[in-house]
């Protein structure tokens, strides 16, 4: 069970610090486009009709798709009818499976906050102690309190008992298996996209493998896909007989398949 909560909350505390976008365009990027539309790459993943919504309910499916896959993640978060995004429907979710805590937070939780009228925000309960509950959320900001819509993710915490935290969902982890972690990255991978756990794969497989940056020197393992490793990957790709196109694809991972073991 704790494996399951530990890899849900690595993806996202992988994805703090993501700004939305102000169009849709460049959404792999933490930082790049900023706005306040609501264009983010978790709707793009998981609904893209709804891109431009309100989003920090995506945002916990998302983390939840890509820790679990989609079919275990949905029974996770107690939605096996289908996805919700909207708050008070996901929270309802886990009170018709009697899954749904007032009090007593553990880390793994979703956590839901309400304002006068109803539920109206969401987050992933990521460490509890003795006074205060620490989330990571979506569509947030890093100020002090609940704030719902505040165009990115961050880590934030809370006085446990506070009026505004409606109650916590309890995804039933045990049982979960967690697979060893692939060495192999994932594709699609390109240029733009920033502090990605599958790029970092992709840096430490290249720098493996001899592949060095444009200026011969040894390819900085950071999750920024920019220009340096964009140069040693279409290196990888020319070597092997690929399409030089500096984008890690379904064929550059197959014949990484063949060399990282």
């Amino acid at each position: 069970m704790a494996d399951a909560i530990d890899k849900v909350i690595k993806v996202a505390e992988a994805e703090v610090g993501y700004l939305e976008k102000k169009s849709n365009s460049q959404l792999d990027s933490k930082t790049a486009n900023a706005g306040r539309n609501n264009y983010t790459k978790y709707w793009r993943d998981l609904a893209s009709g709804m891109n431009g919504n309100a989003w920090c309910n995506c945002f916990v499916n998302w983390c939840f798709v890509q820790a679990f896959g989609s079919k275990k993640a949905k029974e996770l978060l107690c939605s096996t009818s289908g996805w919700s995004y909207y708050t008070p429907t996901s929270a309802g979710y886990f009170k018709s499976k009697n899954q749904w805590h007032t009090s007593n937070p553990k880390k793994g939780d979703v956590i839901y906050f309400r304002n006068s009228e109803r539920i109206c925000h969401v987050g992933i309960v990521y460490k509890v102690d003795s006074k205060r509950v620490y989330t990571i959320e979506g569509n947030t900001s890093s100020a002090a309190g609940v704030i719902p819509n505040g165009g990115c993710v961050a880590k934030k915490s809370y006085e446990l008992g506070l009026s505004r935290i409606a109650g916590y969902g309890r995804p039933k982890y045990d049982g979960v298996k967690v697979e060893p972690e692939s060495k192999i990255p994932k594709p699609t991978l390109k240029k733009g996209m920033e502090n990605n756990l599958e790029v970092k794969k992709l840096q430490k497989n290249l720098k493996s493998l001899g592949f060095k940056d444009s200026k011969g020197k040894d390819l900085v393992i950071d999750g920024d896909f920019g220009s340096n490793t964009e140069f040693a990957l279409k290196e990888f790709q020319k070597k092997y007989g690929l399409k030089e196109t500096g984008i890690y694809g379904s064929k550059s991972e197959a014949k990484m398949r063949t060399l990282i073991k």
